[in-house]
């Protein structure tokens, strides 16, 4: 299935599969990055962990799905992190609108949470893997450099 934008490969927690570029340059270039989280410090840590990656570019922060909306098409980011749980517009909720808007664009569901139907909600949204906060430091980049590998 097929809805304009990146292939996508669905298996447990990583449902991705390769892009191709159309310019050899596009590669080289950093993988643009947009945070979105109601914690401060959460987005703070997660541009620490970006931080140390040549390959990525933090470009702009959220505190909501909403706002996530309103600026990812100035921004046009390569990857967008989503929070699940977040005041206004959450993640799942966020993720839907972004694919319309970009439909090529990358999304990491990174919560807190552990729920039974996670995977396949997150699958019908348009999230592209999930990562759980607790093993952020050991999966959230590696993850983010499988998708836009």
């Amino acid at each position: 299935m097929s809805n304009g934008g990146p292939e996508k490969k669905q298996d447990a927690h990583h449902f991705s599969a390769s892009k191709t570029s159309t310019m050899a340059y596009e590669d080289m270039a950093k993988k643009k990055v947009l945070v979105v989280d109601d914690s401060v410090g959460i987005r703070k840590a997660v541009r620490r962990l970006f931080a140390s990656h040549p390959n990525f570019e933090i470009v702009g922060e959220a505190e909501h799905g909403r706002k996530a909306v309103e600026i990812a098409p100035r921004l046009r980011p390569d990857l967008i992190i989503l929070d699940l749980s977040m005041p206004i517009m959450n993640g799942l909720e966020a993720a839907p609108l972004l694919l319309k808007i970009l439909p090529a664009v990358w999304l990491i569901m990174f919560t807190a949470h552990d729920l039974p139907d996670l995977e396949r909600v997150s699958r019908v949204a348009g999230i592209h893997a999930i990562v759980q906060k607790s093993n952020a430091a050991a999966h959230l980049v590696a993850q983010a450099e499988a998708l836009v590998a």
